[in-house]
């Protein structure tokens, strides 16, 4: 695995960062494209933390409150539910400790997560 790419996947994410906060919605969805496309074509498994913010269907960056909505359901088991803003893309997640827990150790232990 390249450190190169690796520091380039988190200067692209940190670069959507600081877009969203100058209100560029297109240029950050760019940079989460190329994002994407780097980790895919290299292989590299992206960090949980990093997954749950992105937008599978249009590529935004999720930040809840701006870009995203975020409700807590407590039908059969609580979970969190985050709704894209823009394409209406539906998240669910679970509010476990326990697997919260097991997710951060499972990924803790990978060689293969970017953080």
């Amino acid at each position: 695995m390249s450190k190169d790419a690796i520091e380039r996947i988190n200067y692209l994410y940190q670069l959507a960062h600081e877009a969203l906060k100058v209100k560029n919605e297109g240029l950050a969805r760019f940079y989460i494209f190329t994002l994407k496309n780097i980790a895919k074509r290299l292989v590299i498994r992206l960090d949980p933390s990093i997954k749950r913010t992105i937008c599978k269907h249009c590529n935004s960056l999720l930040i809840s409150g701006i870009t995203m909505r975020t409700r807590i359901s407590s039908k059969r088991e609580t979970h969190v539910i985050n709704t894209c803003l823009y394409c209406g893309n539906i998240k669910r997640f679970l509010a476990r400790d326990w697997y919260q827990n097991l997710l951060e150790y499972l990924y803790s232990n990978s060689n293969y997560s970017v953080t």
